[in-house]
């Protein structure tokens, strides 16, 4: 027997819940209602739509996700080093769940904190050949497209970014 929820923290979790448990993709108002114990109409004084919902849900479990991703990182270390340590990191965390999460990271609060983490990477790597960025290529659109192919590589289930980090390596080094 489900217990009653109250809270929106708890609304919150019970949701979480149901997403690890069966997909994301397969959370719904009324399956949560019924593992709340509450009335349909109760989760909407909390989520005004589907959509809301499984925002909250993502941007919980990729906050999750990401919640250790600077103890990767040492100051001055090579980026494609961190990133592959990175993705490493990213599939490690990711293995015992379901594929649905990664089509959740699109656009939301814990993606800018990831390119947030990549931009910091970029700069403080002494060794990257500055003369690369221009108009057409910024650091930060370098970021984006790493970041998006990071997640097409999660997606594709690739357990290693090697044949990615090689071309960046000859992007990014004049060695």
């Amino acid at each position: 027997m489900n217990h009653r929820v109250t809270s929106q923290e708890q609304i919150l979790e019970q949701a979480m819940q149901i997403a690890v448990r069966e997909g994301v993709d397969r959370v719904s108002m009324r399956k949560l209602a019924s593992a709340c114990g509450i009335a349909l109409g109760s989760v909407y004084n909390y989520y005004p739509n589907k959509e809301a919902l499984i925002t909250a849900v993502s941007e919980k479990f990729w906050n999750a996700i990401l919640l250790d991703q600077e103890k990767l990182y040492r100051r001055g270390m090579r980026f494609t080093l961190f990133l592959e340590q990175y993705y490493n990191y990213l599939c490690g965390r990711l293995a015992r769940y379901d594929k649905s999460w990664v089509a959740e990271m699109d656009q939301r609060a814990p993606q800018k904190e990831a390119l947030r983490m990549l931009r910091q990477v970029l700069a403080e790597d002494a060794q990257v050949d500055r003369a690369i960025w221009n108009m057409e290529l910024s650091e930060d659109a370098f970021c984006s497209y790493v970041w998006i192919n990071l997640m097409a590589l999660l997606r594709a289930g690739e357990n290693n970014c090697r044949f990615f980090i090689f071309l960046l390596e000859h992007l990014l080094y004049d060695e």
